[in-house]
C-alpha cells in the first residue's frame, strides 16, 4: 500500500473512533472517558504494526495517563500465521540451507503467531528440540513505515496529542528507534548470551541455548524448553514445588539482574517463565532493560528514602532523574508525592509493592510534565509485572522485606551511598575552598548589615495568581463601596424631596445601585468563591 493511501487509511480509522480531529478535520468524539477504549479499538483494526506501537505505549506509565496504559495493555499480540512456505524462503536466503538439510522435522502449524513473527517446534538432526522464531514478511518496512506516518500526524497537530502525551513528537521517534532494535533478532540472540553468562551463577535461573548460527536478522533459534508454566499451580504442586520458594527465588533473581546486573528481562510476564528441573527459565528476549551505574544508584537513593519516608530525597532524586518539559511547581508537586506515600504508608508494610508504588510516583511525575529515562521506565514496568505473578503465585510473599534484606547483604543498599576515591578528594577540594572564601563572605555580610545595605528576598509561590485574586478582592470592595454610596445618596436624595414630590434622580440611583449589586452578586457566584 503506498505511503498515501496508507495515511488516508490511518486518519480514516482514526477518525470513526472519534480522534478525527487529530488531521485535518474538527470531528471530535464528545466522550473523553472512551477515548482509551476508542483509541485501542483504532489500533487493533489499523493492524500488527499499531498493535505494535500500542503495545510499546503502555510502558510508558510518565507519558500516558493511567486510562490509557490500562486500556493499551489490554492489546493482544496475535496475528494471522503467514504461510509455512515463507518461512523455507526466509531461512534459505538468510543461511543458504533448506529447512530439512538442518531439520529431522519441523511442525508446520506455528505454536504462536505475533504481530511481529511466528513461531515453530522442530528437531535438529542432532535430536536436539528447537524453536524457530522468524520475522513476519515485510513487518520491519510496514512497522516503520505506520510510525513515520504517525510522527507526520504528531506534526499536523502536536497540540491535540498533548492531552495525554508529554512529547509526543519525542515519544514516537523513540518508539521508532527501540523497534528498529527489536526487529533485528541478531540482538535479541546477543541478550541470550549475555543474560546467560550473567546469572551461570545463580543456580535457580535458567536461560535457552540460542544457537548462533541460525540467527541473523530475520531469524532466532533456540532450545525448546518443555517446562511448567509458572502459573500452572496445580501441576507445580504434584511435581512436588514449593510456591512460597518458586515465587522468593523468582523474586531475589530479578533483584540481582536490577541491582548487582543493572541488565535485566524486561518483559517477566507468566507466558515468559517456565519451570523445569528445579530452574525458572526466562525465555523471550525481545525487550532488555539496561540500567546505568548513576540510575541504580538513583533508584537505591529512592528506595532508601521511601523506607525512610525522606519526601524531600524523593522529590529531588525524581527531579534530577527526570526530563523537565516546562516550569514545576515544587510545593503542589511536594503535596501529591505526600498523598501518594501517606496512603501507601496506611496499608500493610508486608502488602506493599515497590514496583506499583514507583509507577504511581511516575503518573505524578507526568502530570507535572516530569519524564523519567526510558530505562528507568522498562525498569518499573517489569517490576509491575513481576509483582502480579508473584502475588498470583504465593499471595503472602512481603516483596518490600526481601528487597530490603536482598539490599543490606548484597551491599548495594547504604545508608551513606557508595564512596569512592575521587568522590572524597572533590569533596575535600569544595569544602576547602568554601573555608578559603568564609571569612571574607561573612566580612562583607557584616559591612552590608552595619551600613543597612543587608537585603532579604522572600519569594512567594505563585505570587503572580495570589496578586490577580486580591486585585479581584480590592475591586470587589471598591464596588461595593460605591453601590452602597449610590444608596445612601439615593436615599438621601429621596428624604430631601419628599415633600416636592417622587425623585427621577433619586430613583435612577436605587435602580443604578439594584442593578450593579445584582451584577457583583452574579459575578461572585461564577467565581466560585462565595
Amino acid at each position: 500500500m503506498a505511503s498515501r493511501d496508507r495515511l488516508r487509511q490511518i486518519v480514516s480509522v482514526l477518525g470513526s473512533y472519534g480522534f478525527g480531529h487529530i488531521y485535518h478535520t474538527k470531528i471530535r468524539s464528545q466522550n473523553k472517558k472512551q477515548d482509551p477504549v476508542n483509541l485501542r479499538k483504532a489500533f487493533e483494526e489499523l493492524g500488527p504494526s499499531f498493535i505494535k506501537i500500542g503495545q510499546i505505549l503502555s510502558t510508558r506509565r510518565d507519558l500516558l495517563p493511567k486510562s490509557y496504559i490500562q486500556e493499551l495493555s489490554k492489546l493482544q499480540d496475535a496475528a494471522p500465521q503467514f504461510p509455512f512456505e515463507q518461512i523455507q524462503t526466509i531461512f534459505k536466503e538468510d543461511f543458504g540451507k533448506d529447512l530439512m538439510e538442518v531439520f529431522d522435522e519441523i511442525e508446520q502449524v506455528p505454536i504462536a503467531s505475533a504481530s511481529v513473527s511466528q513461531v515453530h517446534r522442530g528437531k535438529l538432526k542432532n535430536g536436539e528440540e528447537v524453536i524457530l522464531k522468524v520475522q513476519r514478511p515485510d513487518i520491519e518496512k510496514s512497522l516503520v513505515e505506520d510510525i513515520n506516518l504517525f510522527i507526520r500526524i504528531v506534526d499536523k497537530a502536536p497540540n491535540i496529542f498533548k492531552e495525554f502525551l508529554v512529547d509526543p513528537k519525542e515519544v514516537f521517534e523513540e518508539i521508532l528507534s527501540s523497534s528498529k532494535r527489536e526487529l533485528d533478532f541478531r540482538n535479541e540472540a546477543m541478550a541470550m548470551v549475555k543474560f546467560k553468562e550473567l546469572n551461570q551463577r545463580i543456580a535457580c535461573v535458567g536461560v535457552p541455548k540460542p544457537y548462533l548460527q541460525y540467527s541473523s536478522k530475520r531469524v532466532i533459534m533456540q532450545e525448546y524448553i518443555d517446562g511448567i508454566k509458572i502459573m500452572d499451580k496445580k501441576q507445580l504442586l504434584a511435581e512436588g514445588y514449593d510456591m512460597e520458594d518458586v515465587s522468593k527465588k523468582l523474586l531475589l533473581s530479578f533483584l540481582s539482574q536490577i541491582f548487582r546486573d543493572g541488565y535485566f528481562h524486561g518483559d517477566p510476564h507468566p507466558g515468559n517463565l517456565m519451570i523445569k528441573e528445579g530452574k525458572i527459565f526466562f525465555i523471550d528476549f525481545g525487550i532488555m532493560g539496561e540500567l546505568s551505574p548513576q540510575h541504580r544508584e538513583a533508584l537505591n537513593g529512592l528506595l532508601q528514602a521511601l523506607v525512610f519516608q525522606d519526601l524531600d530525597q524523593v522529590m529531588n532524586l525524581l527531579l534530577s532523574l527526570g526530563i523537565q518539559h516546562g516550569r514545576i511547581d515544587q510545593t503542589h508537586f511536594y503535596d501529591d508525592l505526600s498523598y501518594l506515600i501517606d496512603k501507601y504508608v496506611t496499608t500493610n508494610f508486608s502488602q506493599l509493592k515497590i514496583g506499583t508504588l514507583i509507577a504511581d510516583m511516575m503518573e505524578v511525575t507526568r502530570k507535572y510534565r516530569l519524564s523519567m529515562p526510558s530505562d528507568f521506565t522498562v525498569m518499573v514496568r517489569a517490576l509491575t509485572v513481576l509483582e502480579g505473578v508473584l502475588t498470583d503465585i504465593y499471595s503472602e510473599i512481603n516483596i518490600v522485606g526481601m528487597a530490603k534484606e536482598y539490599l543490606k547483604e548484597s551491599n548495594e543498599f547504604s545508608i551513606i551511598g557508595p564512596v569512592s576515591k575521587e568522590k572524597v578528594l572533590l569533596s575535600a577540594l569544595k569544602v576547602s575552598k568554601d573555608m578559603v572564601k568564609l571569612p571574607s563572605n561573612l566580612a562583607v555580610f557584616l559591612d552590608h548589615l552595619n551600613n543597612g545595605r543587608t537585603k532579604i528576598k522572600i519569594d512567594i509561590v505563585n505570587m503572580d495568581e495570589k496578586w490577580i485574586g486580591l486585585n479581584k478582592m480590592v475591586n470587589r470592595i471598591v464596588f461595593a463601596l460605591i453601590i452602597s454610596a449610590l444608596i445612601l445618596s439615593s436615599a438621601l436624595i429621596i428624604f430631601a424631596t419628599e415633600k416636592t414630590g417622587t425623585s427621577i434622580v433619586g430613583l435612577s440611583f436605587f435602580v443604578g445601585a439594584g442593578l450593579l449589586g445584582l451584577w457583583l452578586l452574579i459575578s461572585i457566584i461564577r467565581s466560585g468563591r462565595m
